[in-house]
């Protein structure tokens, strides 16, 4: 009888890890396979057999905090040069909505979208979407901190919305089964930018729209309220020996032109002489990459929609669809643009570096997250970590942390350490003082009465000691 079992043992091999969204396993660590598969769309191939399974979504919209009415698991797994997601979407409830739609046009039918933070940094994301076909919609998801109220309250009721601009590189397709659909995605890692550690931890999160219901889910439990949505995803770690290999894009371009006019009886032509042109893509880095462009064509480029001007003394705004602009352009978005590219109409030549390089990597990392935080009876109006403005006491100035995110300091001179953080929005509980004399107390202003759904609490110094517990604020 032993040999019998263990011969079924072997034969069965191991289960492979389930994560569940909803029980708060979000710390994924995916198998690595020397294999590859074929995308076809149907995930009946052994390799789908060893692949981490994240299960368990949560409704995002209209309500959160509840489970799924219609159930979803995606397998992931990576190979050395791709990383490779499963979705099978169920649907019990109604029929699935499904186009053969043009790139970037399936808003309108059930996709799921994969979001990817291969820095880690809760703040930018790519963002990969697929339709119950395969077809693609994907572009940049970068958190400017804006706030979108319900008209009493400054609570956040949707996450912020990716730009599709970006066009990146992967491979999917999907099919129609009887429970519901099936898609395949094979993602290059040469069509991502990505840390240069050995061993990674990028953040996830995978997001659902099922159209018959309405309905967002997600695998994170993420609340619409908070301050942040990337900054509630969820980890894959352990990533190591991600081969990006050689990336190097050329694009070249012969242009030519012939005017013609007419002579008596007969059109006289005259040939122009051919422009040469090219632009050419190189990744320096995994996370850095040299664009250059001489004599750029951008004849082929999609035409803008025509707009109809009703104020002189308004401008027209144009979305960038040049290739060559578009390249790295989630690194200049900000809550308000600073650079609009439109303006460069037809540049000689041209060169940029784009990536990120030298981020922290420690939890204060850049967040652009908006905080409202309370000392004893010091009510600190608002302030925003890690290279945002801020408001200390009466005083506006900058804030710097260091990479372990222990200390705080501002303009002012005033310095503190952060006891204690939200897991997210990084939101700092309570704050000291470490300065050698504490400073008189500052009386909070008599329209401001602490936060929202929260009272403050008197105590002794408006500065409280090291040892002296300060008064606990929600953040929220």
């Amino acid at each position: 009888m032993l040999l019998p079992l263990l011969l079924a043992l072997h034969l069965g091999g191991t289960d492979p890890a389930v994560y569940n969204g909803r029980a708060g396993n979000l710390d994924v660590r995916l198998p690595r396979l020397e294999v590859e598969a074929q995308i076809d769309g149907a995930l009946d191939e052994p390799v789908w057999a060893e692949a981490a399974v994240l299960t368990g979504f949560s409704q995002y919209s209209p309500g959160d905090g509840i489970a799924a009415a219609d159930s979803t698991e995606v397998l992931v797994w990576y190979s050395p040069g791709a990383i490779h997601f499963g979705i099978r979407a169920y649907e019990a409830h109604g029929a699935v909505h499904a186009t053969l739609a043009d790139r970037d046009r399936i808003g309108s039918d059930d996709h799921v979208q994969i979001l990817l933070s291969t820095f880690n940094d809760g703040r930018q994301a790519t963002v990969l979407a697929v339709n119950p076909f395969g077809v693609q919609s994907d572009g940049a998801l970068v958190e400017t901190g804006a706030t979108r109220g319900n008209g009493f309250n400054n609570a956040v009721v949707r996450r912020e919305t990716a730009d599709l601009s970006p066009d990146y590189v992967y491979q999917s397709k999907g099919r129609l089964t009887p429970y519901g659909y099936e898609v395949e995605v094979r993602v290059p890692f040469k069509s991502l930018r990505y840390q240069s550690a050995p061993e990674q931890s990028w953040g996830i999160n995978i997001t659902r729209q099922v159209q018959h219901s309405g309905h967002e889910d997600s695998w994170v439990p993420a609340r619409r309220a908070s301050a942040s949505f990337l900054a509630q995803s969820g980890r894959l770690v352990g990533l190591t020996e991600l081969r990006r290999g050689l990336v190097l894009d050329f694009n070249p371009s012969i242009t030519s032109k012939t005017t013609g006019s007419r002579t008596g009886g007969s059109w006289d032509y005259r040939g122009g002489r051919p422009e040469l042109g090219g632009t050419v893509r190189w990744g320096i880095t995994n996370n850095l990459s040299l664009t250059g462009t001489a004599n750029p064509d951008f004849s082929q480029v999609e035409s803008d929609a025509g707009q109809f001007l009703f104020d002189p003394r308004e401008e027209l705004f144009f979305q960038e669809k040049r290739p060559f602009f578009l390249d790295g352009i989630e690194q200049f978005t900000t809550p308000n643009q600073l650079v609009y590219s439109r303006r460069v109409v037809q540049p000689v030549a041209a060169a940029k570096v784009t990536g990120k390089v030298w981020a922290p990597t420690s939890p204060c990392s850049p967040r652009w997250t908006t905080a409202r935080c309370r000392a004893a009876a010091t009510i600190i109006p608002s302030i925003t970590f890690c290279g945002c403005s801020a408001t200390w006491a009466p005083t506006p100035g900058w804030v710097w942390c260091t990479p372990t995110g222990s200390r705080v300091a501002t303009t002012t001179g005033w310095r503190a350490r952060m006891r204690d953080w939200f897991s997210v929005g990084y939101t700092p509980r309570s704050f000291s003082s470490l300065a050698a004399a504490p400073a008189p107390p500052v009386a909070p202003p008599p329209h401001h009465s602490g936060l929202p759904g929260s009272s403050a609490t008197a105590a002794p110094s408006a500065y409280a000691p090291r040892s002296t517990p300060a008064t606990r604020s929600s953040g929220r």
